[in-house]
């Protein structure tokens, strides 16, 4: 489990990929969520 890392640290310069990897990680921590209450 990487904990997100590309996230805590902002190694994207452009402003629209960072936004693309927020995005995936909040989809990531939803089926997360939704996996364990199923």
């Amino acid at each position: 489990y990487h904990g997100m890392r590309r996230l805590r640290i902002r190694w994207e310069r452009r402003d629209d990929i960072h936004e693309a990897f927020l995005g995936l990680a909040t989809c990531i921590i939803c089926y997360r969520h939704i996996k364990t209450l199923c």
